[in-house]
């Protein structure tokens, strides 16, 4: 029953399956964060602010609006978005194997990567304003990938880093365990980790496998996500953690519910 593992988080989105907003139900006593695409609209419509594609760039800031509109509606107080793409992304129909990553067409950018993540980041402080007015806050999630590396945007420390600078101090991360892995950051440096914690509001976390995004989940026998969780424990169990998985039995996902809620707790051996 998914009713019971929800208690205090749930994610709403982004899997790019239609969802009719009038007959959504929200459980009581729970905290919601809407996430990027959701409520999708056109299933293979990829949302990305950093396109070079003017339409698709102001498609997506206007979609980002209305979502803002309606966490405002219903009183959901945190909104995450992607900070988009150095290419045109596209959803996979076939997965032969655990990757969740979009595919890239060939041509990447005819725009330095600089140039975009000017624009972007003054895109992002421009809807950070917009969904502050609205009393929503607005969060990143970091970027990262080793299948598509050269098309992803602020999956480095520096300009993550760049990207809070110029928006502002209030600006925060939903910071994506996997994504970070995926883009090298080296998490299991208490000094590295520490500076993500103190700016991120929410984690999600899942497994990786073969390099992939493969939102696995996370497990007793370990991985690369379960070990920075253990390491850094009593840490998250400060923070609101996202079990971020796909296409996994629900049983699965209960046993990994409790497995998590047990290593984040005090008097876990």
């Amino acid at each position: 029953n998914v009713e019971n593992l929800i208690k205090v988080e749930t994610m709403l989105g982004s899997n790019h399956a239609p969802c009719d907003i009038q007959t959504l139900r929200l459980y009581p006593n729970t905290q919601y964060i809407i996430h990027n695409y959701f409520p999708a609209q056109d299933p293979n419509f990829v949302l990305n602010i950093a396109s070079q594609n003017s339409v698709i760039r102001e498609q997506s800031i206007e979609f980002i609006k209305n979502t803002i509109k309606l966490c405002q509606s219903l009183g959901i107080k945190f909104y995450t978005i992607h900070p988009g793409f150095l290419g045109e992304a596209s959803i996979s129909k076939i997965r032969r194997v655990r990757n969740f990553d979009f595919q890239f067409g060939k041509n990447i950018t005819s725009e330095s990567r600089l140039k975009i993540i000017k624009r972007t980041t003054k895109i992002i402080k421009d809807l950070f304003e917009y969904a502050k007015d609205r009393s929503v806050q607005l969060l990143v999630e970091n970027e990262g990938s080793k299948t598509s590396r050269e098309f992803t945007l602020f999956d480095t420390i520096g300009e993550l880093d760049l990207l809070k600078k110029e928006v502002g101090d209030g600006l925060k991360f939903n910071f994506n365990l996997a994504h970070a892995l995926l883009a090298g950051f080296n998490l299991m440096n208490e000094k590295i980790f520490k500076h993500f914690f103190n700016n991120s509001v929410f984690f999600e976390v899942s497994e990786i496998s073969g390099g992939f995004d493969s939102h696995l989940p996370i497990t007793q026998s370990g991985g690369p996500a379960a070990s920075i969780l253990t390491k850094f424990r009593n840490y998250f169990a400060q923070k609101n953690i996202i079990l971020e998985y796909r296409n996994i039995p629900i049983s699965e996902v209960k046993r990994s519910h409790i497995f998590v809620d047990r290593l984040l707790q005090k008097d876990f051996t």
